[in-house]
């Protein structure tokens, strides 16, 4: 069950979740998940200093991005919805979960206020959290995330019942905006991600898609 005001504990994983108010979007076009994306590199670093907002092209201009260091938060997976996110957070700091996600909400939003025109909160209130208590738990967070994708499609996924997995698959590694690809072991755009996380999770990259498709009820 998400919870609101959780006191967060340093090592341990949360799926993290938010929505836009009154289920409204909150990406636009490729350039507002780009903006939401690129902050959750250089907002997670304690030590960048920023007025609200972020100009994405000059700093994705400067090429490479080394892994983060001192990041108040790993993130171990993470899905931009159209109109929600979710993501799989370990705190590494103390408030560094309320304090990371308070930077990615407040940025984007006055980001996305200024873009539109708008006024008001865009996000539906404080966002909500559960703690991953079990192994499985933390296993199972990664796919569930990831397949929140086929939810714009209609393939039947929610259910169990992917029948046409070549599909399923196609759109899910075609979609920019989730973690799928790097658990594939392909290259991110900048390192959100943390490689020694996903190996903790799935030491392979066929572990994790075996386990993936066990969704759709494939012996595969």
């Amino acid at each position: 069950m998400f919870m609101r005001n959780i006191q967060f504990v340093n090592g341990y994983f949360y799926h993290i979740i938010n929505r836009g108010v009154d289920k409204r979007r909150i990406f636009q076009d490729q350039r507002d998940y780009l903006r939401f994306y690129a902050s959750l590199y250089f907002f997670n670093n304690p030590d960048f200093h920023f007025d609200g907002g972020i100009k994405v092209d000059p700093l994705l201009s400067n090429g490479t991005f080394p892994l983060l260091s001192n990041g108040l938060v790993s993130i171990a997976s993470f899905c931009l919805m159209p109109n929600h996110f979710h993501m799989l957070l370990k705190q590494n700091s103390e408030a560094g979960i309320s304090t990371f996600m308070h930077r990615v909400s407040s940025g984007y939003s006055k980001y996305f206020n200024r873009k539109y025109e708008r006024k008001g909160n865009l996000f539906e209130g404080q966002f909500k959290a559960v703690l991953m208590k079990r192994d499985a738990q933390f296993e199972h967070l990664p796919r569930y995330v990831h397949l929140n994708v086929l939810d714009l499609t209609d393939l039947n996924w929610r259910d169990g019942k992917i029948e046409d997995w070549g599909r399923a698959e196609k759109f899910l590694e075609e979609y920019p905006w989730s973690s799928h690809n790097a658990y594939l072991g392909k290259p991110q755009q900048l390192p959100v991600v943390e490689k020694s996380i996903m190996g903790e999770i799935f030491d392979t990259p066929e572990r994790y898609m075996k386990f993936l498709k066990e969704w759709s009820g494939r012996n595969i």
